[in-house]
């Protein structure tokens, strides 16, 4: 099986996230209503791209789920886009790396479930 280094784009959606590490990311929230300074959903600081990814993944959006506590830490990072061995054992351990800024309540950093879509893209197309 062909497999290679991929690098993990995020898209950028209404606004929720910083661009300044990845080219593109969405997360979709629960629980919390953006509408004041503050309030913030959690952004990523820190993207580390899986190797080992199957080469049939390239360019397509996997949902996953996951928790980013009030230290920016990932937490129970599962697949929202079915049970595939070969993203269980590349994709999920490698976001489960990831470093968030956390997201904000009332000034106050506080844990959030989120559902996040990545797009699998081959580096040497950047």
């Amino acid at each position: 099986m062909y497999s290679k280094k991929i690098l993990l784009a995020v898209a950028l959606a209404g606004g929720l996230l910083s661009s300044a590490v990845v080219s593109s990311a969405a997360v979709v929230l629960s629980d919390l209503t953006i509408n004041a300074a503050e309030n913030s959903a959690p952004s990523p600081v820190k993207v580390v791209s899986p190797t080992g990814i199957s080469r049939r993944y390239e360019g397509a959006t996997i949902h996953l789920r996951l928790t980013v506590d009030e230290s920016g830490r990932a937490h129970h990072v599962t697949l929202l886009s079915g049970q595939d061995e070969n993203l269980v054992k590349h994709l999920l351990p490698a976001v489960a790396q990831w470093e968030f800024k956390p997201a904000r309540k009332n000034g106050r950093a506080v844990a959030m479930q989120i559902e996040l879509p990545v797009e699998l893209v081959d580096i040497r197309t950047i």
